[in-house]
């Protein structure tokens, strides 16, 4: 048995058990019964489509992304993309492919989950047929086809449909064992007049509160009149800034706005550039926001594990390299809370994902030695590793464990009630990073 695991729609994980010979039926009779969702092939997703120009009966480079498929980060049979189809062809219209040729087809897929993209060659024989409506680009044969993040697709020189008007084309991706998945874009076409495309360009991977994070942006007019338009910049669906942009056309400028979050807002940022045009949305995390878990959370208990965890840890509170050296956790809480006595560096794990030269590298990190006793402590991580955390799109970007199952050695529970505790990370050179949560034992 094969298992191949799908990123699907609204960010919903469907693991699916399937035999080598498995059909594209038996893959959506399982996707219904994991997911309860409408047959495979018909659940809708969504990819970007940008065009320049977006006039009619002209030759454009249109840069599809797909940010809703994910086949995992090891590359096999199931997970690695033999061919791309790439449909433009309409009810009444179609764009054409005709004159390309494999060097115009440009395709980058982030094969392990951390946003590098890798460029992969499309072939020049075998499945590709570059020509009419209907295109289809073959990847087989090279290395890593695997999906764990976005995909770009950028084909340049296609003719744009002959009339102005909205369209769907679509990218359908099949695997080596003939599996498939679609996905559809949305396809502007202009004449006679503006088209100001819009593209976020860089968001920070998370925020603060009372910290600015900054949005840039890129406007590009894609018609063929000259014209100015309003960008608006929202926050969850709030209005925060604006600005008038002039544009020739074909012409682009960049810009950026800026936002301050508060303890008010959510989890996530949901970011929107406009123009009159177009738009484009960023989801912004909380950092530096950890969860406790307690196993057991039995009150008293002597030897319950404590995993602290925290998905996202914003980068930037850290300077640039700065190891973190220490880790603080509290439990005090007014006298009331867990204690620690009893424990070593033994039964402390620290598992995060550090920027190394070659690239972010998910490690356990040894602890110093250290005994420690009553509701606070201090994990000494300084001189073992390099411990410049960065941001991790496929793990938490930091996990520590107080306590050691397989030892039977733990962190002695409070009595029956909620309590608070706190975690610092400590950067070596004075930066630090501070969360408190809540718990409760039963």
């Amino acid at each position: 048995m094969k298992r191949r695991n799908f990123i699907l729609g609204g960010g919903l994980l469907a693991t699916l058990s399937l035999g080598a010979t498995a059909t594209n039926a038996g893959l959506a009779d399982s996707v219904s019964a994991v997911a309860d969702l409408r047959v495979f092939n018909e659940i809708e997703r969504e990819a970007d489509l940008s065009t320049n120009p977006s006039t009619s009966n002209t030759p454009s480079k249109h840069t599809w992304t797909t940010t809703d498929i994910t086949t995992g980060t090891e590359a096999t049979d199931d997970t690695e993309v033999d061919t791309i189809e790439a449909n433009y062809d309409f009810d009444a219209d179609a764009a054409s492919f005709d004159g390309l040729s494999p060097s115009d087809i440009t395709v980058k897929i982030d094969r392990n989950g951390d946003g590098s993209e890798t460029t992969i060659s499309v072939n020049s024989t075998g499945a590709t047929d570059i020509s009419g409506a209907v295109a289809i680009f073959e990847l087989s044969g090279n290395p890593n086809t695997n999906i764990a993040g976005d995909i770009e697709l950028i084909i340049d020189g296609i003719e744009n449909p002959s009339t102005s008007g909205s369209f769907r084309p679509s990218l359908t991706l099949t695997n080596y064992n003939g599996d498939s998945i679609s996905t559809a874009a949305d396809l502007t076409i202009v004449e006679g007049q503006s088209f100001f495309n819009t593209t976020i360009t860089n968001v920070p991977a998370s925020f603060s509160a009372n910290n600015a994070i900054q949005v840039d942006y890129q406007i590009e007019n894609t018609g063929d009149q000259t014209d100015t338009q309003t960008i608006r910049f929202l926050v969850d669906g709030t209005q925060e800034d604006s600005t008038a942009v002039t544009l020739d056309p074909q012409i682009s400028t960049t810009g950026s706005f800026s936002y301050t979050p508060t303890s008010s807002d959510g989890s996530s940022l949901d970011i929107r550039v406009e123009s009159d045009d177009d738009s484009d949305t960023k989801i912004v995390t909380k950092g530096n926001t950890f969860s406790l878990s307690l196993d057991p959370s039995t009150a008293g208990a002597t030897d319950s594990v404590h995993t602290w965890r925290a998905t996202t840890v914003n980068e930037n509170d850290f300077n640039d390299g700065e190891d973190i050296d220490t880790i603080d956790v509290d439990y005090s809480d007014n006298g009331q809370g867990a204690t620690l006595t009893n424990l070593d560096e033994t039964d402390i794990t620290v598992e995060m994902t550090r920027q190394l030269g070659s690239g972010p590298d998910r490690s356990t990190i040894s602890v110093n030695s250290g005994d420690y006793s009553g509701n606070t402590a201090t994990f000494d991580l300084s001189g073992n590793f390099t411990t410049d955390i960065t941001n991790d799109s496929n793990n938490p970007d930091i996990v520590v464990t107080v306590g050691d199952s397989g030892s039977n050695t733990g962190v002695e529970n409070p009595p029956q009630g909620g309590y608070t505790a706190t975690i610092t990370l400590n950067g070596e050179n004075g930066s630090s990073v501070v969360d408190t949560v809540s718990y409760e034992t039963t």
